[in-house]
């Protein structure tokens, strides 16, 4: 029985003599007379892998005694998931090492459970113009739906295969995420297999942020990719990535003046311009503030010691701010005047003692009725 179903197919590909394209999407003489779970494991080194998963997660005995339709998912799929989660573990700072044991078994029962439904499922059964909507064993909602292939020109004249879709919560096929079968409708003793394509990455779209949830955090840090220097110019729009509560907090959804970034911190071309040549973050102001919102920066302080800050501000009503480092007040309440306008900008100084090295600068809003273009730091 080893490569049972690879020996069916290879017969079956030199006795029709088909082409490679038609071969990958043939359909077998599809019938074995043992459990699935049995087929699985004598396929040897094609499901190392996914029968240890299946006995980890004590999926065996419903595999082999109950009556299941399993999408089953190959290795190579297994381990793409696998070199995904490394790679986003590296791009945000993490040793990218993890094994099939650095998961969470709950990870691994989880999502391989989405992949088996109660039943015998065949194509025949999925030939609907929407497909039809199947449930998980944990009670996932899936869709199962045929497509039909091209052969010779003749438009769905092939064999057809099984679109499996993991529905993410969601009744609009446009936000599925959709694997496709290389084979179907093999006969178990105990139901039926469809074996997905090998590009098929295991978990559809949800194995990287179940097993690291870092990975769906906000992106964390300086917005320019680095901290910016302290003597030096902070543009106010290049506050840290990090999203609300993070790296900002804004009073109202959206960015009012729809400029440079698509977030909720308002911003609008600036009058003043970035005469100085730095980041493009200068062409533009904060603008619609109000009191309680605040902005972080992350900063690199090259030396201790006493510091002249001249905020840039523009506006008819002035404001009172506060300059943090680290969340300890830098200097105490700092008063803006009447300027005249929204871009009438005017310097408003004040001295500050900082500490050296990387630090997060904050700039809370106590009250507010002004523009905010930038802080210009110098040493004293």
């Amino acid at each position: 029985m080893k490569k049972f179903l690879l020996l069916l197919l290879i017969i079956s590909y030199w006795g029709c003599e088909k082409g490679m394209d038609d071969y990958r999407n043939a359909k077998p003489a599809s019938e074995v007379p043992v459990s699935t779970y049995d087929f699985l494991k004598q396929q040897g080194d094609l499901y190392d892998t996914l029968v240890l998963l299946i006995d980890r997660t004590k999926l065996t005995d419903t595999l082999k005694n109950q009556t299941v339709t399993f999408f089953v998912p190959q290795d190579i799929s297994i381990a793409t998931a696998l070199y995904n989660l490394n790679f986003t573990r590296s791009k945000l700072g993490y040793k990218g090492n993890w094994t099939l044991d650095s998961v969470p078994l709950k990870v691994w029962d989880s999502l391989l459970r989405r992949y088996i439904v109660r039943g015998v499922v065949n194509a025949d059964s999925l030939r609907y113009a929407d497909g039809t909507d199947l449930i998980s064993l944990y009670g996932h909602a899936m869709n199962g739906k045929t497509s039909g292939t091209n052969a010779s020109g003749a438009v769905n004249g092939g064999t057809q295969l099984v679109l499996y879709s993991d529905k993410n919560d969601s009744r609009f096929s446009k936000d599925w995420s959709v694997a496709t079968t290389q084979n179907v409708d093999v006969k178990t003793k105990n139901g039926m297999m469809h074996i997905l394509e090998s590009k098929h990455v295991f978990g559809f779209t949800s194995f990287v942020g179940k097993a690291f949830p870092e990975s769906l955090e906000p992106l964390q840090g300086p917005f320019l990719g680095y901290p910016i220097p302290i003597p030096g110019i902070v543009e106010a729009p290049d506050y840290d990535e990090g999203g609300e509560g993070i790296a900002y907090h804004d009073n109202d959804k959206g960015n009012t003046g729809g400029q440079y970034r698509n977030e909720d911190v308002d911003m609008e071309n600036c009058s003043e311009g970035n005469t100085d040549g730095g980041s493009p973050g200068g062409r533009y102001n904060v603008g619609w503030t109000r009191g309680s919102e605040w902005l972080r920066y992350t900063v690199d302080i090259a030396e201790a010691g006493d510091y002249k800050v001249e905020i840039r501000v523009a506006g008819p009503g002035g404001g009172i701010v506060h300059l943090l480092i680290d969340e300890v007040d830098m200097s105490g309440p700092i008063t803006f005047p009447d300027t005249g306008g929204w871009q009438n900008w005017q310097g408003v100084f004040a001295n500050v003692k900082l500490p050296a090295g990387k630090h997060y600068l904050k700039f809370f809003i106590e009250k507010s009725n002004f523009n905010l273009h930038r802080y210009i730091f110098k040493k004293i």
